[in-house]
């Protein structure tokens, strides 16, 4: 039995927006010299990638906090055409050592913080990459729907949430979640079997299927 080939193109959940099928997950984007960054990113393209999903993390460590967004805003300064071709998303909520914050402060620091990095004016998608359990959701609501409101964020998805945390947020917010990032790799089905991808098919969530260690 053959498996159909997977459309071109997709909506980002209820955003309206339309991505590729497929995604680039940036995460061994920093460190690349900018000749290979370029180059990276137009075949990306070429391939018929328009969803490149980064973080403010991406790079931690080896690189530093922050680099990917910084290397890839250096290459928007270079070519600024490139940012219109593409539906730009990014993570922020973990900030080393402390696991994970959303406080309202936090949240809204991370998001001016990316902006800045990425030298751009908005992200077409920005997710709050891990559950803070001390922030109550209506905090963290509040914070997205002032983002989208200035301009900031065009849309707002959750990255490693339960089932529950998803539902708890949606609540909450009056800006619909329109994506999920849960750990789903052939080494983690775990989201095949508890429920998560029925809830996204019922809450009409784009899932970005990053392996586990996103």
């Amino acid at each position: 039995m053959t498996l159909p080939k997977p459309p071109l193109t997709r909506k980002l959940g209820t955003s309206g927006i339309e991505i590729s099928s497929l995604a680039w997950g940036m995460w061994r984007f920093a460190g690349l010299e900018m000749s290979a960054a370029r180059a990276a990113i137009d075949a990306a393209f070429e391939a018929g990638i328009t969803l490149f999903d980064t973080a403010d993390i991406y790079g931690f460590g080896e690189q530093g906090f922050g680099n990917a967004e910084e290397l890839l805003g250096r290459v928007f300064a270079d070519a600024p055409e490139l940012r219109d071709r593409m539906v730009l998303a990014t993570k922020g909520g973990i900030i080393p050592p402390t696991p994970y914050n959303s406080s309202a402060e936090y949240l809204t620091k991370a998001i001016d913080d990316s902006l800045g990095r990425l030298q751009t004016d908005r992200i077409d998608l920005w997710q709050i990459h891990r559950p803070d359990i001390l922030t109550h959701p209506q905090e963290i609501a509040r914070t997205v729907e002032d983002a989208h409101k200035a301009g900031k964020i065009r849309a707002f998805g959750v990255s490693n949430f339960t089932q529950a945390q998803t539902a708890t947020l949606a609540q909450f917010s009056s800006v619909p979640i329109v994506s999920t990032q849960p750990e789903l790799s052939p080494l983690r089905i775990d989201t095949i079997e508890n429920g998560e991808l029925d809830q996204a098919i019922a809450m009409d969530l784009a899932v970005l299927a990053p392996d586990q260690r996103t």
